[in-house]
């Protein structure tokens, strides 16, 4: 029962991280967070932009004169 622990000690990582993983891991993270940003913008113009023409498309009256 003994050599079962030994392996799975065998593939637990060292205590320290590699420089190049912090960074990587890091820019993953910016680029996730600035790619939110985009979509959060653009998404929230379009909404409101779509809002306001519904609103006032709402507030016409209907004009029911036939010719």
């Amino acid at each position: 029962m003994a050599t079962g622990n030994i392996i799975f000690k065998e593939l637990e990582p060292d205590d320290r991280v590699p420089e190049y993983l912090k960074h990587a891991l890091v820019a993953e993270v910016d680029t996730i967070r600035n790619t939110m940003h985009v979509v959060t913008h653009f998404t929230e113009h379009l909404l409101t932009a779509m809002s306001f023409c519904l609103s006032a498309y709402e507030n016409e009256k209907p004009n029911n004169k036939h010719t």
